[in-house]
């Protein structure tokens, strides 16, 4: 039974983790590529990242809350109930990312004066800001297209639609960044237009995808005003993606703080942090797409009520993840010299980045194992103890420190690695606990 879960979970995981590797590695050359217009620019494009997440954020919660809507209802094997979930998410993502489109480039830079205290880049963060938000329907779209499809374990058309954004972006990275092969040099703005291009690719590979392929998910029903969802769908919506909603804005919140906090430093610390911060995104990336796979697989099996299934899925995705840790671990201590060197000439900031590699390196198996926890309880329909569990860590915990490390304490940059550390330790061991306890009570329930 323990190997037949395996290889499904690998089956399902590998795509997902490279997908989310792609997007991890298209944003490592993009700073690369930014990279050769100096230290302020870098720091320009990364006080943009919070702000922007913030808003994402929203549309990253109703994509999850669509995986585990469509995943529980495979388990079902009931077509209807997956589509219909899936057309609302669609509507209500197309009007929210058209409104927030036009306010947020309307308002750039008031909301870039609130997240950037560095005057000599707070222009170039507006520019970008701009850009990418004023077009953030296309990601918008490609997110929830993608989390359905996610749902339904098709992962390998998710990894070809991301593929599809980063060959797309670096391409025109390329030709507008610096202007060649007769474009224009564009810089900041040149690296923003790539980024929307790519999630126009993106968005085309997932819509024709869908119409082809998925016998679960249809869009020729968006924009029928005739299908009416249901108020039992809608209701479902508003409690699971709403809890998720306000997990992942609290929690663009808490680092968005962190991050005006970091903000206050100099320009050549929160370069090196920036690119240390990469380390962490591949982190994330192995997290995440085991997370994906976790909520469809452990969706499906709760949705089915195969509740042994779903605490198997749960123990094998823990061992793939100290797996991972390892190797990620190995990787970022044994290669930092040469990654630091890609961004920076000085000694001195290559002798930084080995040291924040190596703090980057501890705080990746909590990263990985706390998602997985969150994945799990999410594919169990579990979205309130998530929430909470993330707004006293990223909300309070994380700025409370970062602001007591550097601005009482003066320790600089070391004193936001630190907050880190003490969070994604409190964040694991929290998440660890409560998962564990919803596993236990389904388990308790079959039984009774």
């Amino acid at each position: 039974m323990i190997k037949d879960k395996t290889q499904n979970m690998i089956k399902i995981a590998v795509p997902a983790v490279l997908e989310s590797l792609v997007t991890v590695i298209v944003t490592t050359i993009d700073t690369k590529m930014i990279s050769v217009l100096g230290k302020q620019q870098i720091s320009a494009v990364s006080f943009t990242t919070q702000p922007k997440l913030i808003f994402f954020a929203i549309f990253f919660a109703l994509g999850t809350a669509t995986s585990v809507f469509t995943a529980q209802a495979f388990g079902k094997k009931d077509k209807e109930e997956a589509n219909r979930y899936f057309i609302s998410v669609m509507r209500i993502s197309t009007i929210l990312a058209i409104v927030l489109g036009i306010l947020l480039a309307v308002f750039a830079r008031p909301v870039m004066m609130l997240c950037n205290r560095q005057p000599d880049t707070i222009d170039m963060s507006v520019s970008f800001f701009r850009i990418v938000m004023g077009f953030m329907v296309f990601q918008s779209l490609s997110t929830v297209m993608n989390a359905a499809l996610r749902g339904l374990g098709k992962m390998k058309v998710t990894l070809y639609s991301n593929i599809g954004l980063g060959i797309v972006d670096i391409i025109f990275n390329y030709l507008l960044i610096e202007g060649h092969l007769g474009f224009p040099r564009l810089e900041i703005a040149g690296d923003a237009i790539a980024t929307v291009l790519g999630t126009v690719a993106a968005t085309m590979i997932s819509f024709f995808a869908i119409r082809k392929n998925s016998d679960y998910l249809s869009l020729r029903s968006i924009f029928d005003l005739k299908t009416r969802s249901g108020k039992d769908v809608t209701n479902n919506i508003r409690s699971k993606a709403g809890n998720i909603v306000f997990e992942n804005i609290f929690t663009r919140i808490g680092f968005l703080l962190s991050s005006i906090i970091t903000s206050g430093l100099s320009s050549d610390k929160t370069a090196v942090y920036t690119v240390a911060m990469i380390l962490l995104a591949y982190s994330f990336a192995f997290g995440d797409g085991i997370q994906n796979a976790v909520i469809s697989l452990t969706g499906r099996s709760f949705g089915a009520k195969q509740y042994d299934d779903l605490r198997q899925y749960y123990r094998v995705s823990i061992m793939i993840g100290i797996l991972c840790s390892v190797f990620l671990c190995a990787v970022y201590t044994g290669g930092s010299n040469f990654f630091f060197g890609l961004y920076f000439n000085d000694k001195d900031s290559v002798s930084e980045g080995f040291k924040m590699s190596c703090i980057a390196a501890g705080l990746t198996i909590l990263q990985i194992l706390r998602i997985i926890n969150i994945g799990t309880m999410r594919g169990m329909g579990e979205v309130k103890d998530p929430r909470r569990i993330a707004t006293a860590c990223v909300l309070f915990i994380n700025p409370g420190l970062s602001f007591l490390f550097t601005a009482l304490m003066n320790m600089e940059i070391w004193g936001i690695w630190l907050s880190s550390i003490i969070t994604q330790m409190v964040w694991y061991i929290v998440s660890a606990v409560m998962c564990r306890k919803h596993l236990k009570r389904y388990t308790t329930e079959k039984e009774n």
